[in-house]
C-alpha cells in the first residue's frame, strides 16, 4: 500500500513542481563531486599516518566547507545549462533551465548561489575558499564563458573537467593538513597519491561526452568524440584508467586499487564493443563503487547520498515519469 502511493498517488504530481528549484542545480552530480573531496581528506590522513577507517567525527567546519563548496558548484550547473540549452534539448536530457523556469530566474538562482558559497566558505576558512574560488574560475568562468569557452573546445574542455578534479581532491587534502604541521605538504606525496583517482576522474568525464554528441554536433560544440571520434575516446578512458590501476597497486593504496579494478571491466567492454549501454556503465558504475567504498571511510557520507538518490527517483519518476538515477542500463 505504501509503495502504491508513493508510487501512484496523483497528489505527487502538484508536489514536485514545487522542487523545480533545487533540481535546477543537479542534485545527482555531486555524486562525483563529494566523493572526490571525501578521498583528499582520507589520502592526507594516510600521509600524516592518521586512522582512516571508519571516521565518525561530525567536525562543523567540514559542513560549511562542503555547504559551500556545493552552493558554488551549484552556481555553475546552473550557468552550463544556460550556455547548453539548445544541445540539451536536442539530446532529451529534461533539463530545467527554459522548459519549466526561465533564463532569467535560472540566472538569478546562479548569481544567487554563487554569493551565499562564497561568503559560507570565507566565514568558515579563507585558506580553502581559495580552492572553491578556482573551481567557480574554471567551471563557472573559463568553461562556460565568452571569450574562453572551453566547453566548445575539444582538448581544454576535457582539462577544465580534469582540473575540477585535481582542485576537489586539493581542498580535501588541505582540509586535514591545513591545522598540521604539514600544510607545506611532500609534493611528491601528495602527487602520487592523487594520480590515480584524477586519472579515473578524467577517464570519466571525456566519457561523458559521448551520450551528447548529437546534440553537440548539432549546437557546434566541438567536443572531444566529435573531433577526434568515440573509437579514440574510448581507447583513451581505457588507457588512463589502466595506468590508474597500476599506479595505485604500485601506491599500495587499498581504496583506489580496489575500485579501479573493480571498475576496469566496464572500460573494457566500452572499448572493444562500443556500445552506448557499456558507455553509461563505464560513466555511472565506476562513480558509484567509489562512494560505496568511501563509505568505509567516512560512513556520514551516506546521508547526503541516500537522500539525493531517493528524492532523485521521486522527483524524476513523478515529473517527467522518468527512472533516474538508476544502476539499471537497459539491455538492446
Amino acid at each position: 500500500m505504501i509503495k502504491k502511493f508513493i508510487k501512484s498517488h496523483p497528489i505527487h504530481k502538484i508536489i514536485v513542481p514545487y522542487l523545480d528549484f533545487i533540481f535546477l542545480i543537479r542534485p545527482t552530480l555531486f555524486f562525483s563531486i563529494w566523493v572526490m573531496v571525501v578521498i583528499g581528506m582520507y589520502s592526507a590522513r594516510v600521509s600524516l599516518n592518521k586512522r582512516s577507517i571508519w571516521l565518525t567525527e561530525f567536525s562543523w567546519e567540514t559542513f560549511f566547507i562542503f555547504l559551500g563548496l556545493t552552493l558554488t558548484c551549484a552556481s555553475t550547473f546552473i550557468s552550463n545549462q544556460i550556455k547548453d540549452i539548445k544541445s540539451d534539448n536536442i539530446n532529451k536530457k529534461l533539463f530545467l533551465v527554459g522548459n519549466y523556469i526561465s533564463k532569467e530566474k535560472s540566472l538569478v538562482m546562479a548569481n544567487s548561489l554563487l554569493i551565499l558559497g562564497i561568503s559560507i566558505s570565507i566565514v568558515t576558512n579563507w585558506f580553502v575558499t581559495i580552492f572553491i574560488a578556482l573551481i567557480y574560475l574554471v567551471w563557472g568562468i573559463v568553461y562556460n564563458k565568452e571569450p574562453f569557452n572551453w566547453n566548445k573546445k575539444p582538448i581544454l574542455g576535457w582539462l577544465a573537467n580534469t582540473i575540477i578534479g585535481l582542485l576537489l581532491f586539493m581542498l580535501g587534502w588541505f582540509i586535514v593538513t591545513i591545522n598540521s604541521d604539514s600544510i607545506g605538504m611532500n609534493k611528491i606525496l601528495f602527487f602520487k597519491s592523487v594520480l590515480p583517482y584524477l586519472l579515473c576522474f578524467s577517464s570519466v568525464s571525456l566519457l561523458t561526452t559521448v551520450p551528447d554528441i548529437i546534440g553537440d554536433r548539432i549546437a557546434l560544440d566541438n567536443t572531444f568524440p566529435i573531433v577526434y571520434g568515440k573509437t579514440l575516446t574510448f581507447f583513451i578512458s581505457l588507457i588512463l584508467v589502466v595506468i590508474a590501476s597500476i599506479i595505485a597497486l604500485l601506491n599500495n593504496d587499498p581504496l583506489a586499487s580496489t575500485s579501479i579494478i573493480v571498475s576496469l571491466p566496464f572500460f573494457l567492454f566500452t572499448a572493444f564493443r562500443k556500445l552506448e549501454k557499456d558507455v553509461l556503465r563505464s560513466i555511472r558504475y565506476p562513480i558509484f563503487i567509489l562512494n560505496f567504498f568511501s563509505l568505509v571511510i567516512y560512513p556520514m557520507l551516506s546521508i547526503p547520498l541516500l537522500i539525493i538518490f531517493y528524492l532523485s527517483k521521486y522527483y524524476y519518476w513523478h515529473r517527467f515519469n522518468l527512472h533516474y538515477p538508476t544502476f539499471l542500463v537497459e539491455n538492446d
